[in-house]
């Protein structure tokens, strides 16, 4: 008992109750390392009943790992009166568990003792790890996040930079992971499927992080060439199906490569080249991979003036609908309109749809966009319809916008406010954006046709539709890409393709219209293999708002 090695002090204070009352272990032990006392806390936590624990080395206590020299121990408490440490106890059966220890050496009448005074400091260890996890690794992949990759970046950089190790830095987008945000579990899926194929694409010493919802990042101890291999074998590892829901779905992957120090010294440097090296890969139709260079460069700072400016676009009314007519081939009247956006910059003057489109897409601005085309044109309509012109709007439709569940609620509401039936509205889709992913591009082109919608399938020729896949959504119209149309009659390929596409359309039950037609000749063989619509210069270009009511009674055939 306590009062047996301190019965000079016995009779001041109540040692023995203050001492099995404590919350933490409080252990004695005697100058041959040998537990004397233990406390009830102790006790119960290491397992063992009082008396086996009692007569055991102290330092048994802790594990393998936690144990060090005894005599040291004693030596640094004979020199400094108290030592404050952690280490890892463990219990009778095996459990381990870290600790907080304070020892001191106690001297009484027989000789010194060693108080150990211990705490469970499990729950804080926990703790701790779980900061430590949410501030470095990403939640969904547990790869390093942004702030653990650029510290590793920045330390391979200086072991690089000291011993001339090839150095080079991946960045791989999926814009495809973007595509499934809004179903939660399945994009969480996506994206752990995703880490484990880049993981296994890599070696020991090689790093991976991920850097965005949409991006990763590699860092390879290699050269341009070792880099490419892995790029190559990346792209490989993704060209397979990914696993989702009761389905499977291909997910995109871009990659771009900046190699230390050509494209950059520092962390940030590399990472910004390899974005600039990714944006053209982005761009590109399939996965591709691309290198940094000087002209990528002064390419992604034009890319991201346009993102700001666009920004201010839409709040400072630079943008502008233009609609260029569509008439039918047979009678030469104008039935319908294309709603091209038009951008007409303070400074920079027209910008090209072919330049801010894209931006838009890649910034999110595309839904923001799309929203206001889709207002402006069917408002435009209701205004013709005021003035006795009866004309069928067509509003292009991107792929993001595709890809959102509610569209057709909107597209109705907008229908509504303008007074208009959903007939006088007809959405148009890239043909590679209606195909991209079959399974739920068919889902939201059906809702659309169920709803009286008109549907068109634009570029069309250009991209790799299924007959099935056509024939299952009701395409109203298909039209035909200009560059088949670009050098009709003479061009004998194009014609063959045109013609073909014109005799598919009709099996479907579906009609035909020609885009880019800028000659009569055009004009007269597309009529002649029954073509159905056409638009091009050869009628007029795209047109604001306030000019379509003059054309609407014109002839069109009588001008050629």
């Amino acid at each position: 008992m306590i009062a047996e090695h301190f019965p000079h002090k016995a009779k001041d204070i109540p040692y023995e109750s203050l001492f099995q009352a404590a919350n933490d272990i409080m252990l004695l032990a005697d100058a041959n390392n040998t537990i004397v006392e233990a406390n009830e806390c102790a006790v119960n936590t290491y397992g063992w009943p009082r008396q086996e624990l009692l007569g055991r080395p102290i330092d048994s206590l802790r594990s393998p790992r936690g144990r060090f020299d005894f005599p040291v121990d004693m030596e640094n408490l004979r020199l400094r009166g108290q030592q404050f440490f952690e280490t890892e106890h463990q219990t009778a059966d095996g459990r381990r568990f870290p600790v907080e220890v304070s020892a001191s050496l106690i001297d009484d009448t027989r000789g010194g003792l060693l108080l150990k005074i211990v705490r469970d400091i499990s729950e804080r260890k926990a703790f701790e790890a779980q900061i430590h996890e949410l501030a470095y690794f990403d939640p969904v992949t547990r790869l390093a996040n942004r702030q653990l990759f650029v510290d590793r970046l920045t330390q391979a950089i200086a072991l690089s930079r000291r011993d001339g190790l090839p150095l080079t830095l991946l960045l791989i987008g999926f814009p495809d992971l973007r595509r499934y945000a809004f179903l939660e579990e399945g994009a969480k899926n996506l994206s752990k499927e995703a880490a484990k194929r880049l993981l296994d694409s890599i070696r020991a010493e090689d790093s991976v992080g991920r850097i965005s919802d949409g991006e990763f990042a590699l860092l390879l101890h290699a050269d341009a060439r070792g880099a490419e291999r892995v790029a190559t074998q990346i792209l490989a590892r993704f060209a397979d199906p990914f696993p989702f829901g009761d389905k499977e779905v291909i997910v995109e992957c871009d990659i771009g490569i900046a190699c230390y120090p050509d494209d950059g010294r520092s962390s940030e440097d590399l990472l910004s080249a390899a974005l600039v090296a990714l944006l053209p890969a982005l761009s590109e139709k399939g996965s591709t991979y691309n290198f940094h260079t000087p002209c990528l460069g002064r390419s992604a700072h034009r890319r991201l003036e346009i993102e700001t400016h666009l920004r201010r676009a839409l709040t400072q009314g630079e943008l502008f609908l233009h609609y260029q007519p569509q008439i039918d081939v047979v009678t030469g009247r104008m039935v319908s309109v294309e709603a091209l956006m038009r951008w007409q910059h303070p400074v920079w003057g027209w910008v090209s749809p072919a330049e801010f489109i894209p931006a838009a897409e890649d910034c999110g601005l595309i839904d923001s966009l799309g929203n206001w085309a889709l207002e402006t044109a069917l408002g435009d309509a209701s205004l013709w319809r005021d003035q006795g012109v009866d004309l069928r709007v067509a509003v292009n439709l991107s792929a993001i916008q595709l890809r959102d569940p509610h569209l057709l609620v909107r597209i109705r509401r907008c229908l509504d406010r303008h007074g208009l039936a959903a007939s006088a509205l007809e959405i148009e889709v890239t043909e590679s954006t209606a195909m991209r992913d079959v399974i739920d591009a068919l889902t939201h082109l059906h809702d659309f046709t169920d709803a009286g919608i008109h549907l068109a399938i634009d570029d069309f020729g250009t991209g790799y539709s299924s007959l099935a896949s056509l024939k299952n959504i009701r395409v109203g119209l298909l039209k035909l890409d200009a560059s088949f149309v670009s050098g009709l009659p003479e061009d004998a390929e194009n014609a063959a393709i045109a013609a073909a596409i014109i005799r598919m359309a009709d099996a479907l039950g579906a009609r035909t219209l020609a885009e880019g037609v800028e000659t009569r000749e055009q004009f007269d063989w597309l009529r002649a293999q029954g073509c159905h619509l056409a638009q091009g210069w050869l009628f007029a270009r795209a047109l604001p708002a306030v000019e379509i009511p003059a054309l609407f009674h014109r002839n069109f055939l009588t001008s050629l």
